[in-house]
């Protein structure tokens, strides 16, 4: 899957997962998701990445990614805005940790 287009990065109303938004070369678009775990007890801010087939909300998940995977899939993107930038810093801190800050 070879990203076309960035179209959109964006914090969640959940409490703060991440989402960006792409169009791939098979000619759909995908939603690639990180999941907060802001009311976790312990343990990263944010669970492992995966690759939704449209919206997360249409449940169509299509790759699960391992930090490693993400920070190979992401690091050839570039989008001006300060969401991508905070999802890219989890990513690179591999979910970062419960606490801190990200922004």
């Amino acid at each position: 899957m070879q990203v076309q287009r960035v179209w959109g990065a964006d914090i969640c109303r959940d409490g703060g997962s991440y989402s960006l938004c792409f169009d791939s070369d098979d000619g759909r678009w995908y939603e690639f998701f990180l999941k907060t775990r802001a009311f976790a007890q312990s343990g990263p801010s944010h669970e492992s990445p995966v690759i939704y087939l449209g919206s997360v909300n249409d449940g169509l998940a299509v790759q699960s990614l391992t930090w490693q995977e993400a920070k190979a899939f992401i690091a050839p993107l570039s989008f001006d805005n300060a969401r991508f930038e905070e999802l890219r810093r989890i990513v690179d801190a591999e979910g970062g940790a419960v606490g801190n800050s990200h922004g």
